[in-house]
């Protein structure tokens, strides 16, 4: 889910203006792990590639039957940009050891048939540093990421900030089911700068998304300095986002 929510100021502010003081988020007692695969598949081996990779589906559900995993899911690329990755898909575990099991069982459904057609792959090892979900099964969404680069030396004041002011209010909105879930992750295995952090958000519906941004274009407009907080935390000329179909997600 990395490099991948438009605003992150915008959203900070609306989380501050809720309330003041906001709530303390609630201590993190477990410990997650996410793995996501991106693949750059050819517009025409599409629907080749959807039918083969959707025929996983029975193993990532047996890795959650059996409790090896929390939650995966599969999705296709909404809004494209340069990098020519067209689909991904994720899972998350509790463990380092279970990521790796669940990655021992998929990996010889994706060394042939439409996985030749694929011209560029990359996987992330990430360490989830917050997590929220609600219990689902064969559900669809829609996914918006946000990635951001903490200035030098700034890792620690943004992983609190998030914490103290974001993170509540993720954990209110799933129980009221705005959102199907949240991931603030960072890399466990580097394969870019490190310093890099992402906020993923997985949505029920269009209509979901449409109520989340106004709410937060009204907060920005109210107090738009708040942003600043995190502004000052971050690189502003390394902010990413990509907008996903999810077409199956699974939560335990």
């Amino acid at each position: 889910m990395l490099k991948r929510l438009p605003t992150v100021l915008a959203f900070v502010a609306l989380v501050v203006s809720l309330g003041a003081p906001p709530p303390p988020a609630q201590a993190q007692d477990q410990t997650y792990y996410t793995y996501v695969s991106q693949w750059a598949v050819p517009r025409a081996q599409w629907a080749a590639f959807e039918k083969e990779r959707d025929q996983s589906n029975a193993i990532m559900q047996r890795l959650m039957a059996d409790g090896t995993l929390v939650a995966w899911a599969n999705d296709a690329v909404y809004v494209h940009d340069s990098s020519g990755y067209t689909h991904d898909d994720w899972f998350i575990a509790t463990s380092r050891a279970n990521l790796i099991k669940a990655l021992e069982a998929l990996r010889p459904s994706a060394t042939g048939g439409a996985y030749a057609s694929v011209t560029k792959h990359k996987d992330y090892f990430l360490h989830t540093l917050a997590h929220g979900g609600k219990t689902a099964s064969g559900a669809t969404g829609y996914l918006r990421v946000t990635f951001w680069q903490a200035k030098p030396g700034q890792e620690e004041a943004l992983e609190a900030h998030f914490k103290r002011y974001i993170q509540p209010r993720l954990d209110a909105a799933i129980g009221d089911g705005s959102i199907l879930m949240y991931n603030f992750d960072v890399e466990d295995m580097h394969t870019d700068e490190p310093g890099g952090y992402d906020l993923a958000i997985l949505f029920p519906s269009g209509e979901a998304i449409d109520k989340f941004f106004t709410a937060l274009e009204a907060s920005e407009k109210s107090d738009p300095a708040i942003g600043n907080m995190i502004g000052g935390l971050t690189v502003s000329e390394d902010h990413r986002d990509v907008f996903d179909k999810v077409t199956a997600f699974q939560h335990k």
